[in-house]
């Protein structure tokens, strides 16, 4: 039993089919092809996106979602928007577009109209909830300037550096770091002050960011907790800070929290 102002609900969502994932279902050896840099959706992802988004509007109560986190990552950003995104965009309506129109690129892009921002929640780009680092070019994000063009209404003031300084082509990142980077990105989380948020994100970082918790539930849970997302999943989580406002994240209740050393919240 925890303090419902220690709580918050949490709406995880892994992002839509990808290029990329087309590409390494068939030989994973594709992931490190350059010319998926930054993979966007295909078709049957945005499909997935505006699926979820019919979805939750037909939902007997209202998400309420107060901010949507996301990945700076094309895929996770086009997914978001379509699934918590407003409606066509024009050029004479007084919101900011949420996404631009996208033209078709081969094997690349898809078509898309512009998306309106009108009605919307804050959407927040940010680094901690990335995909696996290191070595694939899909998961190698575009500089800020061209993705700040391409989503107006995103914020991408969180996100320090135009290129991407994270993600090495020759190295890749542990599951351990994984999972430390998960563990950071909830206490983040847990400092924000809304109280229902989405985040959308991918299959790799969710899985192992999943890793931290649920150890004192049981199996059949854990199992729940911790199964791998397919595209466009969404899974609802409350997540609590045991620890509270004074006592900073209590271990007992936040698994992994020992490990946060040297990590701020800036």
């Amino acid at each position: 039993m925890f303090p419902v102002r220690h709580c918050k609900v949490v709406h995880f969502v892994r992002h839509g089919e990808g290029f990329h994932n087309v590409a390494g279902k068939k030989d994973y050896s594709q992931y490190k092809r350059w010319d998926l840099e930054d993979a966007h959706l295909t078709a049957h992802g945005w499909e997935q996106a505006h699926a979820l988004r019919k979805h939750l509007a037909k939902l007997p109560e209202p998400l309420n979602v107060e901010a949507v986190i996301v990945s700076p990552l094309s895929r996770a950003l086009q997914t978001a928007v379509g699934a918590f995104g407003g409606d066509a965009w024009q050029p004479n309506d007084p919101d900011e577009a949420l996404m631009v129109a996208q033209e078709a690129v081969p094997e690349k892009g898809v078509q898309h109209e512009a998306v309106s921002s009108a009605g919307c929640p804050p959407f927040i780009a940010w680094e901690y909830c990335r995909e696996h680092l290191g070595l694939h070019p899909c998961d190698r994000r575009g500089k800020i300037s061209m993705l700040q063009k391409t989503y107006p209404a995103v914020d991408f003031s969180l996100i320090e550096t135009e290129e991407d300084e994270l993600w090495k082509p020759d190295s890749r990142e542990t599951h351990a770091e994984i999972r430390e980077r998960g563990a950071a990105f909830v206490k983040w989380l847990l400092a924000r002050p809304e109280r229902r948020l989405a985040v959308v994100s991918h299959s790799s970082f969710l899985f192992y960011l999943m890793q931290n918790f649920g150890h004192q539930v049981s199996t059949t849970v854990q199992g729940e907790l911790r199964r791998w997302y397919e595209n466009c999943e969404m899974r609802t989580v409350i997540i609590s800070d045991g620890g509270g406002e004074s006592g900073g994240l209590d271990p007992l209740w936040f698994p992994g929290g020992h490990r946060l050393e040297g990590h701020t919240d800036e």
